[in-house]
């Protein structure tokens, strides 16, 4: 049974990495594929503030609907599925999509690899072409150097997979529980910040955020304790109950955790406000969706199913508005709201008109086939899709 406040929390984590993302070329932050030649402040800020919420937020969920989704199918069927919905728009998305945003990279002079972030002049070494290099010098030639590819934002399906299988056996008993219906006291609800922080405090954790998986080890353990705090709400419905309650409480742990982070920056006081930025997100999120009560819609039904294919596609469009604007002499909260705003339109255009349509599209997406009985905004199976998004 399809949980349409999860499906509208999903559809607006989708939104928000968007707006991250489009938020990254005007911070500080120099792990991105294509930068201002002036960093914001405030694009800083927000960008840490989204993020940390967002990103924890959507391995909490994906959790929540691993456990959901191992309710009503064996665990050899759910790693069959995490196969093709996860691996398979990996491998499509890195070949395709990361060698265009790879390309975009290098011709910013950037280069981000397993090696960290380095200058771009190497590439013309190695390509043997005097610049300006044209995509088609670039691409399938890339795909025979490891450096010259990409995974881009494409990590989530990586580490998501990689999670889910890691924790199979702990997700397959949470799923054979009964779920328990009793409600815990309100201290439960904020324990979870205790592990987050401190993971991310005594290992340094989030700063630097780059998803390589290599160097990466404390943010992927991060990670997948936000993803078991996720499976552990599906198996204690009383725990999602008491979130509910707490809702506002954790809407200002969230706010709090904000400040600190414009207090303290990126320091040791500063991951620990992360953790109360992350689980205030989640729990505000969780919470207030619950709340709202919203009704099962075709509306619904179609963003929500949407969410995983517009996440694939959206960063190239994104790159590419933002490439046209960044000369523009116009205030950068413009830049930044046309480029969220545009990339939502033709990634959510992408998807209705080549993807949605189209059963190899979908299959390459890592979408659930269209059922016979069904138009392409009814997923065959309903918890098919949830937990890759």
């Amino acid at each position: 049974m399809r949980r349409p406040d999860i499906d509208l929390l999903r559809i607006l984590l989708c939104g928000t990495i968007i707006l991250v993302h489009a938020l990254a070329i005007f911070s500080s932050e120099p792990h991105y594929h294509l930068k201002s030649a002036t960093s914001s402040a405030a694009a800083t800020l927000l960008f840490d503030f989204l993020r940390a919420a967002a990103i924890s937020s959507w391995f909490v969920v994906a959790g929540w609907s691993a456990v959901t989704s191992l309710r009503a199918r064996s665990p050899g069927r759910f790693v069959k599925e995490r196969v093709t919905r996860l691996l398979v728009p990996l491998a499509f998305g890195i070949v395709i999509f990361g060698s265009i945003i790879k390309y975009i990279e290098l011709n910013d002079g950037r280069d981000m690899g397993f090696h960290g972030l380095r200058e771009a002049e190497w590439m013309q070494g190695i390509l043997q072409i005097d610049p300006p290099i044209h995509y088609f010098n670039f691409f399938p030639y890339n795909l025979t150097r490891l450096p010259l590819m990409s995974w881009s934002h494409l990590w989530f399906l990586a580490y998501l997979f990689l999670i889910s299988i890691a924790l199979l056996p702990l997700l397959v008993r949470l799923a054979r529980r009964v779920p328990r219906a009793e409600m815990p006291s309100a201290f439960w609800v904020y324990l979870p910040i205790l592990p987050m922080a401190a993971l991310l405090t005594v290992f340094h954790g989030y700063w630097p955020y780059f998803p390589n998986l290599i160097a990466d080890w404390t943010n992927f353990s991060y990670f997948a304790l936000c993803f078991v705090l996720g499976a552990g709400g599906a198996a204690w419905p009383g725990f999602e109950a008491r979130i509910r309650t707490e809702a506002p409480r954790l809407l200002t742990l969230m706010l709090m955790g904000f400040v600190g982070l414009v207090l303290f920056g990126e320091s040791t006081p500063g991951r620990a406000c992360i953790a109360l930025v992350a689980w205030g997100g989640v729990g505000a999120g969780f919470g207030f969706m619950s709340r709202l009560k919203p009704a099962h819609t075709r509306t619904t039904a179609y963003l929500s199913e949407a969410t995983l294919p517009v996440y694939i596609v959206h960063h190239v469009p994104l790159l590419m508005i933002g490439i046209m604007l960044l000369p523009l002499a116009i205030p950068v909260w413009l830049k930044i709201l046309t480029i969220w705003l545009a990339t939502m339109a033709v990634s959510l255009a992408a998807y209705h008109f080549l993807i949605r349509p189209w059963a190899p599209a979908r299959w390459i997406m890592g979408m659930a086939a269209i059922s016979p009985r069904a138009g392409p905004t009814t997923q065959a199976e309903p918890d098919a899709v949830p937990e890759t998004t």
